[in-house]
Parts: structure tokens; sequence; C-alpha cells
């Protein structure tokens, strides 16, 4: 197999190794497509946590087909169609958050076998646990279910701070996360949407994809006040922000939150945030709140939910994918996802081109 190595900030090196086999319970899957995430590029500009060994494969926005079972594999053929749901969210199964369906926030999250593991989509050939695998429509597209990760993301985001028919959401950012978002709180019902990003393109994407209703774009006004200004000086009943990263953005979220409002963090920060608790949490009584990617909801998988909105076309994905590489060319896929505002990128995909057997 052609395996994606990360060995460390921007040097990845494609290299041969054996084509992994499946334990008990796992299925061998040909990569199709794999998005890269945000997080992915953490490591890429140098945040990469001193726990990894070097050198790493990731990619956990991964769709493919099946090629081969290990023992006890009975729900999956040779040939089928999946998307799958990224193996560090894989929990213990026995602790209190697991056995309550919130295994993304398991104290061992992302152990397997003993051993911390990860999906590996930007390799040509992962191994994933079967029940991580979810059967594909035939009219959903490999490209499409790599996006599925940022829609369960959205979907768990919902679930924990519902949206309002009759009011307004803010969401904060306008990258895949943000737009998948949108789409997701149009499906619950969410009455109006106002998208705030620095680049009017995808801004524009999001009012054409149904994610956004209205757009304040940074360089032309004051996000909070535009907040502010639209409605009717009250703010807004929820706000998402998306961005995370180095910026200090949840006291600006909840600046342009209306009193008894909601601010969920979906954005993974990696500086300490300084938040206003006096004037802006205390005084308005706001509740904050972080979605930490996803899992289930009251019995029911996230990313299943995310599929099944995928396969009833109420969600528009194929706008969100702007570029696509092949995975000889990953290193120019992670340069236009880090620098979108020169690529003009919203979600960059790696495309595996590799033969399967079975049906495609």
């Amino acid at each position: 197999m052609k395996a994606a190595l990360f060995y460390g900030e921007k040097d990845i090196r494609i290299e041969d190794r054996s084509t992994p086999e499946p334990g008990p319970g796992e299925v061998v899957i040909g990569i199709k497509s794999a998005g890269v995430c945000g997080s992915d590029l953490h490591n890429y500009r140098g945040n990469r946590p001193s726990t990894i060994d070097v050198p790493w494969e990731q990619g956990h926005e991964l769709a493919g087909v099946v090629e081969g079972l290990g023992a006890g594999v009975v729900n999956l053929s040779v040939g089928d169609r999946v998307g799958i749901e990224a193996e560090h969210l894989v929990g213990c199964g026995r602790c209190r958050e697991c056995l309550r369906g919130d295994y993304h926030i398991c104290p061992d999250r992302g152990i397997v076998h003993g051993a911390r593991h990860s999906s590996h989509g930007f390799s040509s050939h992962d191994v994933t646990l079967a029940s991580n695998c979810f059967h594909l429509p035939d009219h959903v597209s490999f490209d499409e279910a790599a996006l599925l990760d940022c829609y369960a993301c959205g979907v768990h985001a919902v679930n924990r701070t519902p949206v309002p028919v009759d009011g307004t959401v803010v969401i904060v950012g306008a990258g895949a996360i943000a737009l998948t978002l949108g789409q997701i709180a149009k499906a619950y019902g969410a009455g109006h949407i106002i998208m705030i990003g620095t680049r009017p393109e995808p801004l524009q994407t999001a009012i054409d994809v149904g994610a956004a209703d209205e757009i304040i774009v940074n360089a032309d006004e004051d996000p909070v006040q535009g907040v502010i200004d639209r409605t009717q000086g009250e703010g807004a009943e929820v706000v998402f922000e998306t961005v995370g990263g180095e910026s200090q953005l949840i006291t600006q979220c909840m600046a342009m939150t209306r009193r008894g409002g909601n601010v969920s963090v979906v954005g993974l920060f990696t500086q300490p945030q300084t938040v206003d608790s006096q004037a802006q949490g205390m005084a308005k009584e706001l509740v904050l709140t972080w979605s930490n990617s996803y899992s289930s909801w009251q019995g029911i998988s996230e990313y299943q939910t995310a599929l099944n909105l995928l396969a009833s076309d109420r969600l528009i994905a194929g706008p969100i994918i702007t570029h696509r590489f092949p995975q000889a060319q990953i290193a120019e896929a992670f340069t236009a996802a880090d620098d979108k505002r020169t690529s003009g990128a919203i979600r960059v995909v790696v495309n595996h081109h590799h033969e399967h057997p079975g049906k495609a």
C-alpha cells in the first residue's frame, strides 16, 4: 500500500508499506476520499503533541471500499461502499461516559488493543473497526461521505445547543465546519442564520448551499455591531464559534449573544481564552457550552444521523469541496488547506485512485 507518513510540520512522504491485516471485528478499507481537517493543520503548523511518535499516519474524514474482513465480521462484505467514523473517537466501552453513550469524552478515548489509534485516510488503506463503518447509498459519493465527520460535528453541536425556530443563530467562521453546521442547523429548524467570516467567497457559498441567510464580512463591518444591528439591538439567541486556533473569540461571541442566550464553542483553540465573566457572562446570564466532536445522542449515532440527512438530499455537500488532489500531491493539498485565502479553499479532499475488488 501507499502510506502517507507525517514526519512533522510540512514533511509528508508517500512510502510503500505492507497492507495491514484486519483483526477480529475489523476490516481493511481501500480509501477513496479523505478530507483535510483543521486539526490536521495544527500538526502541519508545528503544534504536534509530544505524545505522537514520528512518523505517524492520519486522516479522519474518510470513506472507501471494504477490501478484507477480520474474524467475526458479519454485517459487511468485500466491495461495500462505506463512510467511516473517526477511530480516534473510539471509547473503552466500560466507563460511565461510554455507558451513557458519550464515548467521545471517554478518559481512554482512542485506545484500540492497548495502543493509541486513529484513522489513516491519507494512506491508501486502513484497518478500522467494522462497527465504525456505515453503508453508503449508491447516490452518495465518496467525496461527500468524507464530509460526514464535519456534518456529525454539526449534529452534535445542535443536539447540545438547540437552535431556535423563531430567533437568530450566528455562526462565527466560514470554513467547512461552519458551512456544514449551518446546513445541519437549517435541517433542525433554525429560523434565521447569520454567518460571519473574513472571505466573501465562502460566505457566498454558504448562502448558495442553504447554510446561511445573511452574511457579515469582517473587513466591511464590526461583527458584533453587525449582529446587534440585524437583531433589533438584542443579539442572537445562539452563537456557534467554529474558528478556534489562536484568536480570542469567545468573548466576542458572548458580546453578540442576547440576554439569556447560548454560546457554543465548536472550534479547537490552541491558546487559552479570556472571557468577560461579569459584563457579558453574568450580566446577561449566558450559557457557555463546548461541543467536542460527536458520538451518540439518546442512543442514536450522530454519524448515522448526518448520513441520513445527506442521503435524503437535505444537505448540499458538493460545493463545500473546492479542491481535490491525488495522494501523490498531498503536499499541495495541505498547502491549499493551510492558506485558504490564497487558494480559495473551503474543504480540500485527497483522493485515492487504486483499483478495488467488487463494486465501486
